[in-house]
């Protein structure tokens, strides 16, 4: 089954880490029915297929403490779910963790009325999204940014998340990123998002779930490209705050006129079609519309051919995430070093970027640095070792020369996770700049990649 953390019957509550359940059958109507789940079909199966899905999605265990109306419960869950799989599934997640008498309640809800959507499973849909705690109202609403079929990765969305302020963090309480795991595992729990099919790492909404996001979403979200065709253009609220849309081939200035005044925009998130090869952006919006922009927190150019950034970026003050991944800037503009609310930094498989900023250390709140396939990057900056708040490091490249730091700058970075990569290990010429790297301390690395450049001379000295 595509996912085995919703088995919480007796026999699955308890395993070693890393353990899995592997379920076969001989029934070929169930593993068409499971087959229905997995892609959110919304064929017709029967009931007995629909309660099935409803009890595995509920984690009503129906051997233990059956009610001597569960009959007649089963009886109104069948009719409301109407043989849908999709119904059953988000209806059982609904139920997830309910007492019977609140059952009762949500089967009597006036949610279940006359659905302005014109489909028989969008009551439901409704009704789950009603029952959601506050927190993750905001952030699904949030995921009415994303377009049909757009594929996403749970760490993407917890940036974004983290970045606009709905992961809420109490002091002594759990870092962002763990808070805003349980967040996605809870909508994913709820049907509310489901495992790609052609990649295990990223997640979609079905069709319904997207237009249930639009639904709850109001003005405040809008994606360019669907409410501003045509007519639309003039519907566009000057209340709205975040702004998606479908990079292009192009994307000149006349495809920003209906948002050119809107001065309080938070996000500006292109989400680029794959296969789509290179795409430009207009220098005048990277020199006009993107400086006005003063209340931004998300930003995003990641995919477009452009080499260099104005020095105007760093008056975005309030900016939090920053994506300049799969560009050809060739460095950074010194400004970003005043950027102090920066919390995420992507700079993945920028080709031609050589230098970061020479006060870089001056991003304390940075948690998330990405330099994955940015290459031609000759070593970090003086003070790194400042950033102590730094989660996500996916290299450390040692340089040669007195402006790039030593390794040893990586011993305060104490809550370094996941993997990091040290590359041209040759530059390391004291073992005791090595031992004062700390990496032995670090507990929640969970793998090291040291890298030596192929050109190394083996006659070099060693201490």
């Amino acid at each position: 089954f595509p996912y085995t953390t919703l088995f919480r019957s007796p026999p699955f509550r308890a395993g070693a880490a890393g353990s899995r359940i592997i379920v076969t059958t001989r029934n070929a109507s169930v593993g068409r029915v499971m087959g229905a789940v997995q892609s959110y079909n919304l064929e017709f199966i029967s009931d007995n297929d629909c309660w099935a899905i409803f009890v595995q999605h509920s984690l009503m265990n129906e051997n233990v403490g059956r009610p001597g109306n569960s009959g007649l419960i089963r009886e109104r869950i069948l009719e409301r779910c109407r043989g849908l799989p999709l119904a059953a599934r988000t209806l059982g997640g609904l139920f997830r963790g309910k007492e019977l008498d609140e059952w009762e309640d949500i089967m009597n809800s006036k949610l279940w009325s006359s659905s302005n959507m014109g489909s028989d499973i969008f009551p439901i849909l409704r009704l789950s999204y009603h029952h959601l705690p506050h927190h993750l109202k905001r952030c699904f609403a949030y995921c009415s940014l994303f377009p049909r079929d757009y594929e996403f990765e749970e760490k993407q969305l917890i940036l974004l998340w983290m970045a606009e302020g709905l992961i809420y963090q109490a002091e002594g309480d759990k870092p962002m990123e763990d808070l805003g795991g349980e967040y996605f595992r809870d909508l994913l729990s709820r049907s509310f998002f489901q495992q790609s099919s052609s990649n295990k790492s990223r997640f979609v909404m079905h069709d319904l779930i997207s237009d249930l996001a639009q639904w709850v979403a109001g003005i405040s979200y809008f994606r360019l490209g669907t409410k501003l065709e045509g007519n639309e253009r003039s519907k566009v609220s000057r209340k709205a705050r975040h702004l998606s849309f479908v990079g292009s081939r192009y994307d000149g200035a006349k495809k920003f006129e209906a948002i050119s005044e809107f001065k309080h925009l938070r996000t500006f998130l292109p989400l680029m079609a794959p296969y789509v090869g290179y795409s430009y952006l207009s220098y005048h919006i990277i020199n006009q519309l993107l400086p006005k922009l003063q209340n931004l927190r998300v930003l995003s150019l990641s995919g477009y051919r452009i080499v260099y950034l104005p020095e105007t970026i760093g008056d975005l003050k309030h900016l939090r995430y920053l994506d300049l991944s799969r560009t050809q800037l060739r460095s950074l503009p010194a400004s970003i070093s005043t950027l102090y609310n920066l919390q995420t930094l992507l700079l993945e498989n920028c080709s031609s970027l050589k230098f970061l900023p020479p006060d870089f250390g001056k991003l304390f709140n940075l948690r998330h640095l990405n330099i994955f396939g940015s290459n031609l990057l000759e070593g970090m900056p003086l003070s790194i070792g400042n950033l102590t708040s730094l989660q996500t490091l996916s290299n450390f490249v040692v340089g040669k020369a007195d402006s790039f730091c030593v390794i040893r700058e990586l011993g305060p970075l104490v809550h370094l996770r996941g993997t990091l990569c040290i590359s041209k290990l040759e530059n390391v010429t004291k073992a005791q700049e090595a031992r004062d790297s700390y990496l032995y301390g670090k507990q929640d690395l969970n793998e090291v990649v040291m890298e030596w450049s192929s050109n190394l001379n083996e006659s070099q000295d060693e201490e």
